[in-house]
């Protein structure tokens, strides 16, 4: 029988939390109408045209990417993984991150244990740092979907790099870009990453609800 699942997510910056209720029945229809369990990574940004606001976030994201620094948005996530590993007993939590929220995803694992991390499949989409498995990290899956544009590409090194060396690793996942424009094709929900999104999706569905 299928082993007991939960759907987790977490956002990038500009993301409130009427984002965060409008997009989840989105990404639950992709996922076999699979409840989404998200946590908001909370915003500086009032609204869309918020310009100081976005810099706020990128200023923190700035100081956990290249300082480490562990935010209550870390510790909080650290909790509904916990939490969400606990729920579903020894099955499966598929865990979707987007732009900071990969970076604040790898801060977690920081606090995670082992155990919890290998019943964790880390599905990463524009990271502001790639996910990998390592002795130190061991999640029971993860991969880094890249647009090929994508701004938060260039800014990773070890991503730059696989994506030229033209040799296979399993933990990324780069797309050709569906609109051209790099700020849209970088959207969670945009054509480009709903694409790789969709088949993750069904892939979910066939493992583990068929």
């Amino acid at each position: 029988f299928a082993p007991k699942t939960r759907l987790t997510w977490v956002n990038g910056i500009g993301y409130n939390t009427e984002h965060m209720e409008r997009d989840a029945p989105i990404i639950s229809e992709y996922f076999g109408g699979k409840k989404v369990e998200w946590y908001h990574n909370p915003t500086s940004m009032v609204d869309e045209t918020d310009t100081p606001g976005f810099y706020r976030d990128l200023t923190q994201a700035g100081q956990q990417k290249y300082l480490g620094r562990i935010t209550s948005e870390v510790n909080g996530l650290v909790q509904h993984l916990r939490d969400a590993v606990k729920s579903v007993s020894s099955g499966v939590v598929v865990h979707i991150a987007h732009s900071q929220g990969a970076l604040v995803t790898c801060l977690a694992a920081k606090q995670l244990t082992q155990y919890e991390m290998n019943q964790i499949e880390v599905i990463s989409f524009g990271g502001a740092t790639p996910v990998r498995s390592t002795p130190e990290t061991p999640w029971k899956r993860c991969l880094n979907y890249y647009s090929v544009n994508d701004p938060l590409l260039f800014l990773n090194p070890s991503v730059e790099t696989a994506l030229r060396s033209g040799f296979e690793d399993k933990e990324f996942c780069f797309l050709a870009p569906r609109i051209g424009d790099p700020v849209a094709d970088h959207h969670l929900l945009g054509p480009t990453y709903a694409s790789a999104l969709e088949w993750e999706g069904k892939r979910y569905e066939h493992r583990y609800q068929s």
